[in-house]
């Protein structure tokens, strides 16, 4: 569920800003440079950092995250390492999209012809092209499309492989270590829930991954030693799941069942990971309800969104209007949602303005998460009035006549001192 609180309109009251938001009021109070307004609204958070609540979750590592910024909203031993089966293909598809031209035809060789389990029963000679190897590395899990693809990029699988570790180092997977491109068991060939997650996120951002990984089948255009084929993804909860829209699954029997599953709901996506688990579609959606139920994300501000006036004393008109530098979006659980602090600073207090500049920020405190700032722009230049120009004209003209006739006093008085005797 998607909350906005900060979609309020500012008026004008007297000397004060009033901005409506919703059920709560916001209205400054200005005190010398700093104006501060403190609001008391319907609204409370907590963060992920306090232990996660039980869940009926079989899997040995696990976690639950908001997909668009990584916070982690549930795990249970996130960082112990495992066996990704499968889920290593995600890896794979990656690199496929990041190095590889989709309409390369791929000439099967006998390497890729007789890899094991999982395949798409790949022909020694067969011409295919890489878009409908990727297809069916992503569906169907095929093992053969995998060895087959890595050849034609690389060279070799294990040039492929390099490229895969690579990869993982400038994402910031620490824990991780490639032998294979599908996922093959390997006593090397290992992985983290937490670096899952990096690798998720990073590949939910590259648009076609993220269309094929939400097909619910796949066709394969025929080719020159095989007829048309058909497969359905392996990844059930993209029909039975309301909502779920990727991305892999894995199994081999020293991994267990591993799944990473996405959903999104209101426009919220979440990602819930399991590996060596007995269910990983129960596992996946228990985590994924749980986040859903459980928590709400709120809008602390949109980008260009008004946010209040600001009091500039002397400016033309005396109220600017600040609206939001950023957008900030923030999680917090569901059952306390009771309240949340939040001022606002102002930081100019003087003409001239330009348009854009920074003139002060919010600041939300949010019990239980961090502190969260949100800069507040002009939304328009502010120059001085004529009344304030004409009164700092004055202001100077009398300064310099003081100035004038003091020194000039100083003067007579210096004079009359050298003629003495």
């Amino acid at each position: 569920m998607a909350t906005d609180i900060l979609s309020c309109r500012p008026t004008v009251k007297g000397r004060y800003t009033a901005v409506q938001c919703g059920r709560c009021q916001m209205q400054p109070r200005w005190m010398g440079i700093v104006a501060v307004v403190l609001i008391i609204c319907p609204f409370a958070a907590g963060g992920a950092s306090s232990p996660s609540p039980p869940l009926p979750v079989s899997a040995k590592s696990a976690l639950l995250a908001d997909a668009e910024t990584g916070k982690i909203l549930w795990a249970y031993q996130p960082d112990l390492p495992c066996y990704p089966a499968s889920v290593t293909k995600m890896m794979t598809a990656v690199l496929i999209l990041e190095r590889g031209n989709l309409d390369d035809w791929v000439t099967i060789p006998k390497e890729a012809a007789f890899t094991g389990e999982s395949s798409m029963a790949l022909k020694e000679g067969e011409r295919v092209r890489l878009r409908d190897l990727l297809a069916a590395i992503v569906v169907r899990s095929a093992n053969d499309a995998c060895v087959a693809a890595a050849i034609h990029l690389a060279g070799s699988v294990d040039k492929f492989v390099g490229w895969m570790n690579e990869k993982a180092r400038e994402l910031g997977m620490t824990h991780t270590h490639f032998v294979n491109p599908h996922g093959l068991h390997h006593p090397n060939h290992y992985t983290t829930a937490r670096d899952l997650l990096t690798l998720a996120r990073y590949a939910l951002r590259l648009p076609q991954f993220r269309r094929l990984v939400a097909l619910p089948e796949v066709t394969i255009a025929p080719t020159n030693k095989s007829a048309l084929r058909h497969y359905r993804n392996r990844n059930k909860l993209l029909t039975l799941y309301p909502g779920c829209d990727g991305i892999k699954t894995g199994y081999t029997v020293p991994a267990g069942k591993c799944l990473v599953a996405s959903a999104t709901r209101d426009g919220w996506q979440l990602i819930a990971i399991v590996l060596g688990s007995q269910n990983h579609f129960a596992d996946c959606a228990t985590l994924l309800d749980y986040g859903f139920h459980s928590f709400v994300r709120l809008t602390l501000a949109q980008a260009g969104e008004p946010i209040t006036l600001f009091h500039v004393p002397g400016g033309d008109p005396e109220w600017l209007r600040g609206v939001a530098a950023e957008t900030v979006r923030v999680i917090v659980p569901r059952q306390a949602i009771n309240r949340v602090r939040c001022w606002v600073q102002q930081m100019v207090t003087r003409p001239p303005i330009q348009k854009g500049q920074v003139i002060g920020e919010v600041v939300w405190d949010i019990p239980g998460a961090s502190e969260h700032r949100v800069r507040v722009v002009a939304l328009r230049a502010m120059d001085w009035s004529l009344e304030a120009k004409v009164h700092m004209v004055g202001e100077r003209l009398l300064l310099a006549f003081f100035v004038g006739t003091t020194l000039a006093a100083l003067g007579r008085w210096w004079h009359k001192r050298r003629r003495r005797p």
